[in-house]
C-alpha cells in the first residue's frame, strides 16, 4: 500500500556514496557502546522470500511481514479480532481517514475501502522491544498474501514501525538482525542516505547510465520491483533496455491480477550497475518500487533510520536476472502448494499441468509451503528437461516432467 511517487529525468551527482565505513582498529566500540548496540532479535530469512518477523502482543506470538511499501502497520481483521477491539470510523482522526482512503496497493489500483476496518493499536514487541503507534491499526482480510507467502501472516509492519527500529539483512547467513540503538557501520563497505517523508517509504535516488534519474521505493513486502507504464517508457527515453518477458498473475490486497514482466538494463546506483533487473508492471500513476530481488543483490545491509543511512556490502552487485525458461504460478490454499490456480498467463500452463494441481516434490524432495518463493524460482529458471514434479489431482498421484 503506497502513495504515488513520481521518476523523473532530473540530474542527480554520484558523490551521494560514502565510502570506507570500516573502522581502523584503534576506533573499536566501547564496552558501553557495543552493549547498547546488541540485538534485540536475530530471525532466519527465507530464500526470495519478503522478511517474515515474528513479535509477540499480549505476550501471544504472531508473525508479520517487514512491509516497506505500506506506511502504517496492517493486521489481518481474523488475528485482529483475537487481539485488541474495533475503533468505529468516527472515533478515527479524519486526517487519517482520509489518508487510507487515498492508499493504493501494489497493483496500483486503489485500496478496496469496503474491506478496510480500523483496530485499537497495542504494543508490538520485536525481541524485548515495543513497537507502537499514534493511530489505530489498519484492519484487512490478507488471506491474498496468506496465499503468495506460503503461511499465516497476521500482519504487515510498515514504515512507521520500520522507523522505529534499525535492520540488518545478511543473504549470505539469512539472517535479519533488528537493534534499538543503531549498530555500528564498520564491516559494511560502503553507506548512502535515502530518502522518507510522512505518510511515504523510504526511498533511494536511482540513476540511469546519462547521470538522471529519481527516487525508487524500497518495498520490502514484494519480492519483485515494480514500475507503471510511464516510468517503464522513461527507462527507455533514458538510454535504458527494456525486454517485455511475458504476463503474470500477481496478489495484491485487491486480489489478483495481471501484469507484464519486464527485464530492464541500464539502472545504476551511485556508480555501480544493478545490470538485467526483473520488474513488473504496474497501472499507471503508480511508484516505482525496489523490491527483494534488488536487496537480494546485496550481501549484507542495514537501515540506520535515525540517521537516515543505508550501509551495505557487495561483492557481486552487478547481475542480470534470467529471463524464466517457463510460467508456473503457484499458491498456498488449504495447507497446499496449487499449480496454477491464479493462472492468468495467455500462454497457459506448461504441458502436463493443470490448474489446482497439487504440487507434491519436486526433482523427489517433498515440498515445504513455508519455501514457496525458491520453489516458484527454482520452477521459473531450471533448464527444460531438469525439472521431475510429483503432483496429485482429483486424488490421484502422478509425474510430470519439464
Amino acid at each position: 500500500m503506497s502513495r504515488k511517487t513520481p521518476l523523473v529525468a532530473l540530474p542527480l551527482a554520484f558523490a551521494w556514496m560514502v565510502t570506507a565505513c570500516t573502522s581502523s582498529p584503534g576506533d573499536q566500540p566501547s564496552t558501553a557502546s557495543t552493549a547498547a548496540s546488541d540485538p534485540i532479535l536475530t530471525t532466519t530469512l527465507r530464500s526470495y522470500a519478503q522478511p517474515l518477523v515474528p513479535v509477540t502482543i499480549d505476550g501471544r506470538p504472531y508473525h508479520f511481514i517487514l512491509d516497506t511499501g505500506a506506511p502504517y502497520t496492517f493486521i489481518d481483521n481474523h488475528s485482529a479480532a483475537a487481539i485488541t477491539q474495533r475503533v468505529p470510523n468516527k472515533e478515527v482522526p479524519e486526517y487519517f481517514r482520509d489518508y487510507v482512503g487515498g492508499l493504493n496497493v501494489i497493483d496500483g489500483s486503489a485500496l478496496n475501502q469496503e474491506q478496510v476496518l480500523f483496530w485499537q493499536s497495542k504494543p508490538i514487541l520485536v525481541g524485548s522491544h515495543p513497537i507502537s503507534g499514534s493511530v489505530p491499526w489498519i484492519g484487512l482480510d490478507l488471506s491474498t498474501v496468506d496465499m503468495a507467502y506460503g503461511a499465516h501472516v497476521d500482519g504487515l509492519l510498515g514504515a512507521n514501525a520500520f522507523r522505529q527500529l534499525n535492520w540488518g539483512f545478511d543473504n549470505i547467513r539469512h539472517t535479519l538482525t533488528v537493534w534499538s540503538q543503531p549498530p555500528s557501520t564498520a564491516g559494511y563497505e560502503q553507506c548512502a542516505p535515502y530518502g522518507d517523508a510522512f505518510g511515504s517509504s523510504p526511498f533511494l535516488n536511482i540513476l540511469f547510465a546519462n547521470g538522471n534519474g529519481g527516487p525508487m521505493t524500497i518495498d520490502t513486502g514484494s519480492s519483485f520491483s515494480a514500475s507503471p507504464p510511464e516510468h517503464i517508457q522513461t527507462f527507455k527515453e533514458q538510454g535504458g533496455n527494456v525486454q517485455e518477458i511475458g504476463k503474470y498473475a500477481r496478489l495484491s490486497g485487491n486480489g489478483v491480477y495481471e501484469a507484464a514482466a519486464y527485464l530492464v538494463d541500464g539502472l545504476h546506483l551511485g556508480n555501480m550497475p544493478l545490470g538485467r533487473l526483473q520488474v513488473f508492471g504496474g497501472k499507471e500513476g503508480a511508484s516505482s518500487t525496489l523490491g527483494m530481488n534488488f536487496l537480494s543483490r546485496f550481501d549484507s545491509y542495514a537501515f540506520i533510520p535515525s540517521e537516515m543511512l543505508f550501509c551495505f556490502s557487495a561483492k557481486h552487485f552487478t547481475r542480470d536476472d534470467p529471463k524464466p525458461v517457463r510460467l508456473v504460478e503457484l499458491s498456498y490454499e488449504n495447507g497446499h502448494l496449487l499449480i496454477g490456480s491464479t493462472h492468468l498467463s495467455r500462454d497457459g500452463l506448461p504441458q502436463g499441468l493443470v490448474s489446482d494441481d497439487i504440487l507434491l516434490s519436486v526433482n523427489g524432495k517433498p515440498v515445504e509451503p513455508v519455501d514457496i518463493e525458491a520453489i516458484r524460482h527454482q520452477l521459473a529458471h531450471a533448464p527444460a528437461g531438469e525439472l521431475t514434479l510429483q503432483v496429485e489431482r482429483q486424488g490421484k498421484q502422478m509425474t510430470v516432467k519439464l
